[in-house]
C-alpha cells in the first residue's frame, strides 16, 4: 500500500494519541473512545491515520491483547491506512510489543514500514508518502520512544541512541529531495526534552496544563534533527492536558490532543490534524468532539 499525494499537491494526517482503551467489558467511556474515533475521522477525512501511543492499559487487565483486537475492528472500520507508534501504557504488563506488532498484521490498511529496525523491543521505521511520479516527498519517522526510565534518573524512558544512530543513518537515504521548506515529520509518545526548552523561549500557541513529562536524559536526536535539515515538525502525545505548539530552531515541536476518554485530563477530547502541501510548510490544527463534553 502506497501512500500518495491528491492531485492538489495535499496530504492529511489525522493524529490520535492515548486512547487508553481499558479492559474488557468495556466501560461507557471506552465507547465513547471508539465513536470519538469515527467522528475524528470523519471530520478531518484524512490521508493518513498516525497513532503515537497508548492505545490500551495493559497494567491490571486481564486480557490486554483482546483489547487491542477489539481496537483493531474500530480502525478497520474506518477504510483508513494506519500508522501506529506505542507509549509507556500499552505493554506494562499481559502483553509485549512484538506482540502487538504481530497483531498489527489484522490491520487492513497498516502501512508499509521502510527500514524497521527494533531495538529492545522498541520499532522505528519510516512511512513514505510519494508524488503521482512516484517520487518520494514526505518521510514520516515513527520512534517508540519507550516506556520507564531504565536508569531512574527520570520517569519516563529517552530514545534510544540506537534508534538515535538509525535515523542518522536511514535520513541519509532521503537525501537530495530539500525544497525551499522543510517536508519530513517525526512522531514519537513521550516529548523530547526540547519541548521544554521551547516552550520557555516563548514561540508557542496552543495550551499547556501540566509539566512537560520528557526524559531527564537527552540522547541526541533534537540535534540529528538539526543536522538532517528537513525535518520540519515532531508530534508527540503523553501529557493529556498539553497541546501546544513551540517552535524551536525552525522545528515546530507539537503535542496531539488526547483523543481517550478512560484516562485524565481536563481537555475537550479531540485529534491534531495535519496538512502536507507540495509546495509550502505544513500546516496544523485541533479538532475537537462537538457531542461528548459532558461525559465526566
Amino acid at each position: 500500500m502506497e501512500l500518495v499525494m491528491k492531485n492538489d499537491g495535499k496530504f492529511t494526517i489525522l493524529q490520535l494519541t492515548d486512547l487508553h482503551v481499558g479492559s474488557m467489558p468495556f466501560h461507557e467511556h471506552d465507547y465513547l473512545t471508539f465513536n470519538h474515533i469515527k467522528e475524528m475521522t470523519e471530520k478531518a477525512n484524512p490521508d493518513l491515520i498516525v497513532i503515537t501511543g497508548d492505545l490500551i492499559w495493559s497494567e491490571g487487565v486481564e486480557g490486554p491483547e483482546k483489547s487491542f483486537d477489539e481496537l483493531i475492528n474500530v480502525l478497520n472500520a474506518l477504510n483508513k491506512p494506519i500508522a501506529i507508534t506505542y507509549g509507556n501504557h500499552d505493554t506494562e504488563e499481559g502483553v509485549t510489543r512484538s506482540e502487538l506488532r504481530k497483531m498489527e498484521e489484522k490491520i487492513d490498511l497498516l502501512v508499509e514500514k521502510k527500514h524497521l529496525h527494533v531495538v529492545e523491543d522498541r520499532a522505528a521505521y519510516c512511512v513514505e508518502i510519494k508524488d503521482e511520479h512516484n517520487t518520494v516527498t514526505n518521510v514520516l519517522y515513527m520512534i517508540d520512544s519507550g516506556a520507564l526510565d531504565p536508569l531512574k534518573t527520570g520517569t519516563y524512558e529517552f530514545v534510544h541512541p540506537d534508534q538515535v544512530t538509525w535515523f542518522n543513518n536511514v535520513s541519509k537515504h532521503y537525501g537530495g529531495r530539500k525544497k525551499d521548506f522543510k517536508q519530513d515529520l517525526l512522531f514519537l509518545h513521550i516529548p523530547l526534552p526540547e519541548y521544554k526548552e521551547a516552550w520557555e523561549d516563548g514561540q508557542a500557541s496552543g495550551q499547556k496544563n501540566e509539566s512537560i513529562s520528557s526524559p531527564m536524559v537527552n540522547t541526541g536526536l533534537f540535534t540529528s534533527l538539526l543536522l538532517n535539515g528537513n525535518v520540519a515538525g515532531v508530534f508527540c502525545g503523553h501529557d493529556h492536558d498539553n497541546d501546544f505548539v513551540a517552535e524551536l530552531h525552525e522545528v515546530k515541536l507539537c503535542y496531539g490532543r488526547i483523543s481517550g476518554f478512560q484516562c485524565y485530563g481536563e481537555l475537550t477530547r479531540g485529534a491534531r490534524v495535519i496538512e502536507l502541501n507540495s509546495n509550502q510548510l505544513f500546516d496544523t490544527h485541533i479538532i475537537e468532539t462537538t457531542f461528548y463534553q459532558n461525559y465526566k
